[in-house]
């Protein structure tokens, strides 16, 4: 990978709509272009055919080797375009959200939770290097699971120092128990990105008190609700969230286009 600028690409036409955009941080994982569509309409079917080789040429020339595309789940027309084009799905992906955290009564745990140091990096590096299974680039039987533990691993080293994401430890007493991503924003809502307990201490019952306690601790942070995202597969997790009385906004399907032979 010799280019420096995130690739980009947007066709806008009567028939079809497509605008792509690189992830470098995957890129970086899988050693070459990974793109994700961003936003996709066919307008008409028929000649979306037609304007469809103006992306397949620059995917070619820019030799990208993975792209990914989350749909809304009713957006049907659009996603058997994608696997008419070699694009195949993936997985399901909930929205669990929990609002009015004001309004809520949440009871104390004894469970600490602050923000992560330098020093604790390469626990919770370790921690996402072995928690996760679920997700996409790990359900993606073309991809090396291996490098899905990487992108994540990654992904806690740079949010250390994001300006917009933060680092969370939770431990219990001077066990590490789990990691979060989050991101808090203008209008006091919160996004976690990425959750995990530390292999060893699942099954243990942590679930529920740490998820709970997370809660608390935003409330106490005076944000109004928690959003995220998991994978449908993941029934413990979404059980977990239907007991802490998250609701669930629409879904959406993923797809993966890989390249043969990468």
């Amino acid at each position: 990978m010799t280019h420096v600028r995130p690739l980009e690409f947007r066709l806008d036409t009567p028939r079809l709509r497509l605008s792509a955009q690189e992830a470098p941080w995957d890129s970086a994982i899988y050693g070459m272009p990974v793109v994700q569509i961003e936003d996709i309409e066919v307008l008409d079917q028929d000649g979306a055919v037609s304007d469809y080789p103006h992306y397949a040429t620059w995917i070619d020339a820019e030799q990208v080797g993975i792209v990914s595309c989350r749909l809304a789940h009713d957006r049907l027309r659009d996603s058997m375009f994608l696997e008419e084009h070699g694009f195949r799905f993936i997985e399901m992906v909930l929205h669990p959200r929990r609002d009015s955290l004001q309004a809520t009564q949440i009871p104390a745990d004894e469970l600490l939770i602050a923000p992560a140091a330098e020093a604790d990096l390469r626990a919770l590096q370790d921690i996402a290097d072995h928690a996760f299974g679920y997700e996409r680039y790990h359900l993606d039987p073309r991809l090396d699971p291996r490098q899905g533990d990487q992108r994540y691993s990654r992904w806690v080293r740079n949010s250390l120092h994001h300006k917009s994401q933060r680092l969370i430890k939770v431990s219990d007493g001077e066990r590490l128990i789990a990691l979060f991503i989050v991101e808090i924003r203008s209008d006091k809502s919160v996004y976690w990105h990425l959750t995990s307990i530390a292999p060893q201490w699942q099954g243990q019952g942590y679930g529920r008190r740490v998820w709970r306690a997370m809660l608390r601790y935003h409330q106490v942070e005076g944000c109004q609700s928690v959003a995220t995202t998991i994978s449908a597969r993941n029934t413990p997790v979404l059980n977990l969230y239907a007991q802490l009385q998250f609701r669930f906004t629409p879904p959406e399907m993923t797809f993966h286009w890989v390249r043969e032979g990468k």
